[in-house]
């Protein structure tokens, strides 16, 4: 049943009224139109403007394009680039014609003149210095020429690549089919075919169109093309010529339209006034009140009072009811935001009736639980029997006081037989409401594999976090610190021919620096925690850094004897690994009272190596024999009972990494220690003449400015050219003047741009320049293999080693 519609009688005379003198207006410009239209004489003039102005518009827009075009032809064809061949160019030059049919030609032309390619094999190898176009071109960067005497390409758009006169150009000759906007134009302007139109250049000649129109009484006008800022004006001119009978159709005038929008809104107005004058007894009589020669007050007031309060209530009913079910589906919305975004699933449950009356489809298993309401006991028989009274009693303390209360309880697993691992742990947080405290809010999550990511856990994430980026800041300061005694001492060392006792001080404070370089190696280990898994790294240097921690807080008097030679290749262990592997046997030694602590090694390589003995399962290739012996026993101190740990964890962790480990004595009984490791060696590098010393232009990139000064001094002593950029975007700088460097030596933790960053860019645009990153050992990511590596703090004869390295290339360049 539809509702009434009430309308005011002054609404009513006012719509009425605008009607009206609307209709009114509408027969006058009608009978206007029809008495009194213009001449067909006056119409076809209008018409001829009309279209040269447009034509001309189509023609400047048509030329922009065509400059447009030649910009993208140029991309393609790279004219700087040596790998592509003329022949390339002109294979592209024919495709893109193809997909390009308004042009008949084009060609990429030289700074002198001549043709480099053409869509035209013929005009490949000949000239254009003496057409007219040529020395206009020195000057322009865009030329317009018009073509006498060729039909076939009314004018060509010139386009230098770079300077004028001193840059290649691309040239592109028009097809007839070019300036053919004519149908298009009388489609868009509702012009009759009779209108043509004629474009002729700067010398009279016609470029397009028909030179001469037939006799009578036409009407013609003329608009030049202005060509624009970029282009300047070709001094084209396109006529078009109208007969008496094509007139454009008649458009009403805007200011007429105004004038006729005035006249019904005052008619409006008007009405409504006069409405407002004929409503007044109706009023009058719906008050109760009496003109004076109106009868007495009727009961028409009361029963509008009535329906008004009544209409009035019911809106304010269904408004209300709306508000209220716009207010519901806002907040369910944004728990559902919250559980997407956090992984956290809200339910609200009130203790006293027992009821969980907000819950999720996860956990009561209905399919739209937002609407339903279940009881708490159908949500505890989703965990497991021996976790419900938990629940309970969680649920006790969270009503009975402040504060979250965290409980991670056992979901049952679905299915008759399910496996172990099919268990799944949910954290649940409870919150009292707050005010009277009477309903429990609360959030709960699934916990993947077992681990609470509870508050704790977080937080100790964070810390370990933040500790990490702390220590990592502390190596890299440290190591620059390093760096810095390193390279003036060596340099101090070579420069300068010292005596016996200043060449010791001067080679103790070099060991030292490579002692703390070691120190700060370990330090990061430790604080990381990572599993590194295989990686490569250097036996000498690892285990002349581990005996020399060792000696100082484990073994302290133990006299420690390294026969580790220094030309082994690398080992795939990584070197925290093999630092615990030695601490652990150190311990070992200690406990026992074995006196010495010695290491040797030697590569196998051969059919059996690798597989000595009962053999280890390693893969046939080369490996590296590692032996660690003891001497005897202590005197005068009994061996203690034999304590397996310290073994157990050498011979775990070496298996882990796939390597071979057998103990032939463990040094408990009367026999020393004798044990034996079997690492896979890496593949070696190849050497690098180190003979001769190229001179090399190098660029430094170092933000640490007395860093930067040391390693330069050292550079500059080893014989090299340098020069020093304090960033990365510094350098882009310095390589945009000019890219004449052999290498590039950079700090991977710069703020901005980092040293790989840095890396990946020069690399692209200069293939030429060899890079070599700098860093702590570690701290250069994977992606960083690519590239020499330069471990600090490192000393002048490090630095030379990987210069080398780098100059054979250099030099085959």
């Amino acid at each position: 049943m539809l509702d009434s519609v009430r309308i005011s009688l002054k609404v009513l005379n006012a719509a009425q009224l605008a009607l009206i003198a609307a209709g009114a207006l509408l027969l006058a410009w009608i009978g206007t139109a029809l008495l009194g239209a213009s001449p067909a004489a006056d119409g076809a003039q209008r018409a001829a403007q009309a279209g040269a102005r447009a034509f001309a518009e189509a023609v400047d827009t048509e030329l922009h394009g065509s400059v447009a075009d030649a910009r993208t032809l140029a991309l393609l064809l790279r004219p700087g680039d040596p790998a592509l061949t003329e022949a390339d160019r002109a294979a592209l030059l024919r495709d893109w014609l193809a997909l390009n049919p308004r042009y008949g030609d084009a060609a990429l032309i030289g700074a002198d003149g001549s043709v480099r390619a053409a869509a035209d094999p013929r005009r490949t190898g000949s000239s254009v210095a003496r057409q007219p176009w040529f020395a206009r071109a020195r000057n322009a960067e865009i030329v317009i020429a018009t073509n006498s005497g060729d039909e076939t390409a009314p004018f060509d758009v010139i386009l230098s690549l770079g300077m004028p006169g001193r840059s290649d150009r691309i040239q592109l000759r028009a097809a007839p089919a070019f300036l053919e906007i004519g149908p298009r134009l009388r489609g868009a302007l509702d012009l009759p075919e009779a209108v043509v139109f004629t474009v002729r250049g700067a010398d009279g000649r016609v470029l397009a169109g028909t030179a001469s129109t037939s006799w009578g009484e036409h009407r013609s006008a003329s608009v030049p093309v202005q060509g624009g800022r970029e282009l300047g004006s070709p001094g084209w001119v396109v006529t078009a010529s109208a007969p008496p009978g094509a007139a454009m159709a008649q458009r009403p005038d805007g200011r007429l339209l105004v004038l006729a929008l005035a006249v019904v809104g005052a008619a409006g107005a008007l009405g409504y006034a006069l409405g407002g004058r004929a409503a007044q007894p109706l009023q009058r009589l719906a008050a109760g009140e009496a003109g004076p020669d109106e009868a007495a007050a009727s009961p028409v007031r009361e029963f509008a009072a009535l329906s008004e309060a009544v209409a009035g209530r019911s809106q304010s009913r269904e408004a209300a009811l709306a508000l209220a079910g716009t207010g519901l589906d806002r907040i369910k919305g944004r728990l559902q935001t919250f559980e997407a975004m956090s992984g956290w699933t809200c339910w609200e449950i009130d203790p006293e009736t027992r009821r969980v009356v907000w819950s999720d489809a996860d956990m009561t298993g209905t399919a739209s639980a937002a609407d339903h309401a279940a009881d708490l006991s159908d949500l505890a028989a989703w965990f497991e029997p021996e976790d419900r009274p938990l629940l309970d009693l969680t649920l006790d303390a969270a009503r009975r006081a402040d504060g979250p209360h965290d409980v991670v309880l056992r979901a049952r697993a679905e299915g008759p037989d399910p496996a172990p691992e099919a268990e799944r742990r949910v954290l649940v947080r409870f919150l009292r409401e707050a005010g009277d405290g009477r309903r429990i809010h609360a959030l709960s999550r699934a916990i993947e594999g077992g681990v609470s990511e509870t508050p704790a856990g977080l937080n100790e994430r964070r810390r370990n976090a933040v500790l990490r980026r702390v220590t990592d800041g502390i190596v890299h300061d440290f190591n620059d610190v390093l760096t810095i005694v390193s390279a003036n001492l060596g340099t101090l060392r070579r420069r300068h021919g010292l005596s016996p006792e200043p060449a010791r001080l001067v080679d103790a404070a070099l060991a030292g620096a490579g002692r703390g370089a070691a120190l700060t190696r370990r330090m990061l280990s430790l604080v990381r925690g990572e599993d590194e898994g295989i990686a490569e790294c250097d036996l000498g240097t690892s285990v002349e850094a581990a005996l020399a921690f060792m000696g100082a807080n484990v073994l302290r008097d133990v006299p420690v004897i390294n026969r580790v030679p220094g030309d082994l290749p690398r080992v795939l262990c990584a070197e925290r690994i093999l630092e615990v592997v030695l601490l652990n046997l150190a311990f070992h030694f200690r406990d026992h009272g074995l006196r010495g602590f010695a290491v040797g090694a030697a590569e196998e390589v051969g059919e059996h190596a690798g597989e000595p003995g009962t053999g280890f399962g390693l893969p046939p290739g080369p490996c590296l024999r590692v032996l660690i012996a003891s001497g005897q026993h202590e005197p005068g101190r009994r061996a203690r009972a034999p304590h397996p740990e310290h073994l157990e964890t050498v011979a775990r962790l070496l298996a882990g990494i796939g390597a071979g480990w057998r103990l032939i004595s463990d040094g408990t009984g009367a026999e020393a220690f004798l044990a034996e490791i079997w690492l896979k060696a890496a593949a070696r590098r190849p050497k690098e003449p180190a003979l001769w010393q190229p001179a090399l232009r190098v660029l430094l990139v170092e933000s640490d400015s007395l860093v930067r000064a040391s390693v330069a001094e050292a550079l500059a002593d080893l014989g090299h050219e340098v020069v020093q950029a304090a960033s990365g975007e510094h350098a882009l700088a310095l390589l945009c003047e000019s890219a004449a460097y052999d290498a590039m030596v950079a700090d991977q933790s710069m703020p901005v741009m980092t040293g790989l960053q840095l890396a990946a860019t020069v690399v692209e645009r200069y293939p030429d320049i060899r890079i070599i990153l700098a860093s702590p050992h570690g701290h250069l990511p994977a992606a960083a293999r690519q590239f020499l590596q330069l471990d600090k703090p490192f000393r002048p004869d490090d630095l030379a080693a990987v210069l080398s390295a780098a100059a054979p290339q250099v030099r085959a360049a």
